[in-house]
């Protein structure tokens, strides 16, 4: 199968182009396309699918995506997505694509001469079929499409250097003239250009487009052509050209001109002692600088205390010999306990440090800026413009072409990237090793090493930052008795703000350094970031943020670009926030200070309230969020409305003890407090807890006194209360006693008006009245319910239920068809709304459908398929059912033992199996012995299997059981047992079990139970 990207997004099997579904589909295509060998995480998928407006169980579509796209690539014979190292690929070979093939002939065509590069060239052209990813909707492919098209851009001129090389001006001269008017600006493509005309005879015309482009440069970027551009006017002007080459822009050097009389100043501080790590950041500076455009500008952006302005300076000092115009360096004070540095001012030190008279420096800024760009273009000038405080502070401080500049700031700084062609390179907390060697540089290897583990508490106190490293060993340097375990014990039991600092030296402390950015905030960014600090939690969300702030959506989203550009908070992924643990004891500490205490109270409350609201909505971003804040506010008399969004924890079997313990404390908090409904709520969620830890005989116990608790409470409550017990008793195996409280909590949701309710616990009522035989009275509740598809508070998820319970009494009906169809559609619903666990459930209905309809093969493919999608979407709660119910597939197809390992692998998986399993792995070892020869094993199984299922009672598992205990006893030769578990089995003969029996009498006739 190839694949296209260049242009809209298209694959080609072997019948031709192939239908690649949905836009969104599309876009999860192409993402794993753009990096086939490399694994995309579920988390990246999503932020380059959506970006910053994912839907809100964007996981949960992302993988109906993945699951569709395996189908439809291998209906055409194609590749697989394959999740690996933690995330997905496409299984292909990159020249498959066309976006590689092209890359791979750029790369053959660079390294070959000009003759074998032209037909390498065409070729890559010939695979552009329009703009890249044209009609997808992602941010990130933009970008890459972006990133191609100067690609593209920078082949074209590789190739026209080469036509040029090879005499051919007149033919690329017309294309060349129409490039011009859409790079107007572009330098390579002008000296190409000149050339051109000149090798044509036209040297006026060529001279004249200098002179226009000069201007232009001039006029609107304030710079002068850069020296190669200007040497190649030279030698047209004079004539001088023998051969037709423009130099590509590696090529191109800048050389120092006569400067002023005075030596070149070298005005850099003194390099840091002990300087450590920042490889890659001292790289990427080497990168930048040696790129040389007109003037190359980098920005060291990031938190204070980072050490931004030693990186610069241990830059600037490593490569003096680079820049033989001298290195000029100012500080500007953009936080400062003094005041910012004038950009007037700045440039009068700047004019006098390259030898003005101080009288010749110009008042007016823009006069002086200019004079500054004159005075060091193409001198090779290294410019540092230390601790800025904005775009507007530095921009007239930029010198001439031909010279780097590098500014430092707290701020982000985007309008000199945006506007000036800034490169940021930022400067974050130190790794573990890196921290640990700064701290080894200054105290010394060896008392590193007589205690490492307390050094590496050390590092992780201090955050990694480098100011607080510093100071800490500092502390310890100046005190050799104190060993480096006593200071962290110092630190660990105090204010670390308190001990983090230095004596009468207010820029060698971490509070002090973090009260100029805070100082430096708009009155809303302050109040934000107060709020943050005061709020439980390692993360948070814009819309948590925006809730509790007091302010609208667009001003909380002003305050927190105000705190990302001041690196105060960090946005680690789209709309979620987080702070360096430093930062936030300083949030934290501001907090107490600044915001009064009926605020932080309210804010508390608000907190609260919001996690509350979301109770019902996936829970994966906030989880370990709601954890810390039930742990911070443990002794809060609301704290059972922080606990309910755990529910979701406890449905997927995550953490349940860490949930339990939390039920406990918010129960006892709601009964000293006379909270009803609190402590209705908390027992109500022990009891799910208790359910997910396998424990049906508790679940039943405490889920009924949460029906008792309901009784003082209003419909709602009860509503829930007997639900979820109809579900504890279903798992207990009483199922007469679970349709009971179905029945109870259905009638009681219709007389209140909870559709939503009724819907939900009417699709559960109809399960259990089905493997009590009860089909008829299943199917009046099922026209019951559909009388409300109208119903405006009924949702496509409660459409889903009632299409999965119409298709599972047609299964029991034996229409083994026309219930696949029906749950075809309800899988369908599901997948279009990722409504998580129900497309899950409809897919094992589907599975099921096909093993009772006497089709194994099928049945255990549908099965594997769960289990894959299980796996993929992380929802290991399903795992255990899933592998049992292939076991049964398994054992119907004569795979014995393996059958048997799968059973033992979903044993496990479950933390304790409920009563209402055991029966069913019975049933699946009983058959897998028999399947063994093991007939003695068997009959222990199957005699266990229908006691439980005469109890609950199940009659179509029972006649199963029954059929399976009568294997065992002829297998043992006990062919009078084995007779009357047959009849047994007959009297039953339940529909839904026709096609199974069948088939095994076809297939196994020495078997007495399946003549």
């Amino acid at each position: 199968m190839r694949f296209g990207v260049l242009g809209p997004v298209v694959a080609y099997g072997l019948d031709g182009a192939v239908e690649l579904g949905p836009a969104r589909q599309r876009t999860v295509l192409a993402v794993l396309l753009a990096e086939p060998q490399a694994p995309v995480t579920s988390e990246q998928l999503v932020d380059r699918v959506w970006g910053d407006r994912p839907p809100q169980r964007a996981r949960l579509t992302l993988h109906s995506y993945l699951s569709r796209l395996r189908g439809v690539l291998a209906a055409s014979g194609g590749p697989t997505v394959v999740r690996r190292a933690g995330g997905y690929l496409l299984d292909i070979e990159p020249s498959t694509v066309d976006l590689h093939r092209f890359r791979d002939l750029v790369t053959a065509a660079r390294a070959a001469d000009d003759a074998t590069a032209m037909g390498l060239w065409r070729d890559a052209l010939a695979l552009w079929r329009g703009t890249p990813f044209d009609d997808l909707d992602s941010d990130w492919l933009q970008a890459i499409s972006a990133a191609l098209e100067l690609e593209r851009w920078a082949m074209i001129l590789d190739r026209n250097d080469a036509l040029l090389r090879g005499g051919h001006h007149t033919t690329v001269l017309a294309e060349l003239t129409a490039a011009m008017d859409d790079h107007p600006l572009d330098e390579r493509l002008a000296g190409q250009f000149m050339l051109a005309l000149y090798n044509g005879g036209r040297q006026a015309d060529a001279l004249a487009h200098y002179r226009s482009l000069r201007q232009r440069l001039v006029e609107e970027v304030g710079s002068e052509p850069s020296p190669a551009l200007r040497e190649l006017h030279r030698q047209i002007l004079r004539q001088e050209l023998e051969v037709a080459v423009t130099a590509p822009p590696e090529q191109r050097t800048t050389q120092a001109v006569a400067g002023p009389v005075i030596a070149a100043p070298s005005q850099l501080p003194a390099d840091v002692p002990g300087f450590t790590a920042r490889d890659l950041e001292l790289a990427t500076l080497t990168r930048l600088a040696a790129e040389v455009p007109a003037a190359p500008l980098a920005t060291i952006v990031g938190p204070g205390g980072m050490g931004k302005t030693a990186l610069a300076v241990h830059w600037g000092h490593a490569h003096r010999a680079g820049f033989p115009g001298g290195q000029l360096y100012v500080n500007l004070r953009g936080f400062d306990e003094r005041e910012p540095v004038t950009p007037r001012e700045a440039l009068g030190r700047l004019l006098l440090a390259l030898g003005l008279r101080r009288d010749a420096v110009p008042d007016d800024v823009d006069a002086a800026a200019e004079l500054f760009r004159a005075s060091t273009a193409d001198r090779g000038v290294l410019v540092i413009l230390d601790n800025a405080g904005s775009a507007e502070q530095v921009r007239p401080l930029l010198p001439g072409s031909g010279c780097f500049t590098i500014v430092t700031s707290r701020d982000r700084l985007t309008g000199l990237v945006a506007l000036n062609d800034a490169r940021p390179v930022r400067v974050g907390a130190l790794g573990g090793d890196a921290a640990t060697e700064l701290l080894s540089r200054i105290v010394g290897p060896e008392r590193v090493a007589a205690d490492p583990q307390a050094t590496e508490r050390l590092a992780g106190l201090c955050g990694q930052l480098p100011l607080a490293l510093r100071i800490a060993a500092a502390h310890i340097v100046g005190d050799p008795d104190v060993a480096i375990g006593d200071y962290v014990d110092e630190l660990e039991r105090r204010d670390r703000l308190d001990v983090l600092l230095i004596d009468g030296d207010p820029t060698a402390a971490v509070a002090a350094n973090l009260d100029l950015s805070y100082r430096t905030l708009t009155a809303h960014a302050r109040d934000l970031y107060c709020r943050i600090g005061a709020l439980p939690g390692e993360d948070f969300s814009q819309d948590l943020l925006t809730a509790v702030s007091g302010l609208s959506e667009g001003d909380t989203a002003q305050a927190l670009r105000y705190l990302v550009a001041g690196h105060l908070v960090e946005q680690h992924r789209p709309r979620r926030y987080r702070m360096h643990d430093l930062v936030r004891l300083h949030a934290a500490r501001s907090a107490r200070r600044d915001l009064p205490e009926p605020d932080r109270d309210a804010l508390i409350t608000g907190f609260i309230e919001w996690h509350h609201d979301r109770a019902y909505l996936p829970i994966e971003d906030e989880e370990s969020n709601v954890f810390l804040a039930c742990e911070a506010l443990r002794d809060h008399p609301k704290l059972w409305r922080l606990v309910v969004p755990l529910r979701n924890t406890i449905n997927e079997w995550r953490s349940v003890a860490r949930v339990r313990e939390f039920l406990d404390v918010a129960g006892r908090l709601a009964e000293q407090h006379g909270d009803g409904p609190g402590l209705f709520r908390m027992t109500a969620m022990t009891a799910s807890a208790l359910r997910s830890e396998g424990d049906s005989t508790a679940a039943v116990e405490v889920g009924t006194r949460a029906v008792a608790l309901a009784g003082d409470l209003g419909d709602r409550e009860k509503v829930t209360a007997h639900g979820n017990l109809g579900i504890y008793l279903f798992d207990h195996g009483d199922f007469i006693g679970s349709a009971e409280a179905f029945a109870e909590a259905v009638g009681r949701a219709a007389a209140s008006g909870n559709t939503r309710s009724q819907l939900i616990f009417v699709s559960s009522l109809i399960q259990v009245l089905l493997r009590l035989g009860r089909i008829e009275e299943a199917e009046k509740y099922l026209r019951d319910a559909e009388a409300l598809r109208a119903d405006a508070l009924t949702s496509e998820e409660h459409h889903v239920r009632l299409w999965l319970s119409a298709a599972e009494i047609r299964l029991f009906r034996g229409e083994f068809d026309a219930a696949m169809n029906v749950a075809d559609t309800a899988l369908a619903i599901a997948r279009q709304g990722s409504y998580g666990h129900l497309d899950m459930w409809c897919m094992q209905v589907r599975a099921q459908i096909q093993l009772h309809a006497g089709r194994p093969e099928p049945a255990r493919r549908a099965f594997e398929e769960e289990l894959a999608d299980a796996r993929d979407r992380d929802m290991h709660s399903f795992e255990p059912e899933i592998l049992r119910d292939l076991a049964e597939v398994l054992v119907d197809l004569g795979e014995h033992h393996r059958a048997r390992d799968l059973i033992a692998e979903a044993r496990a998986k479950w933390p304790k199996i409920a009563r209402s399993h055991e029966p069913f792995v019975d049933l699946v070892l009983a058959g897998a012995h028999n399947g063994l020869g093991e007939f003695e094993v068997a009959a222990a199984h199957a005699e266990a299997a229908v006691d439980a299922y005469r109890t609950m009672p199940w009659p179509a598992r029972l006649e199963l059981a029954l059929l399976a205990l009568a294997d065992a006893h002829a297998g043992l030769g006990d062919t009078e047992a084995a007779q009357r578990s047959r009849a047994e089995a007959d009297q039953l003969a339940t529909v839904i079990n026709r096609p199974r029996r069948e088939r095994f009498r076809k297939l196994r006739p020495d078997r007495l139970s399946r003549r």
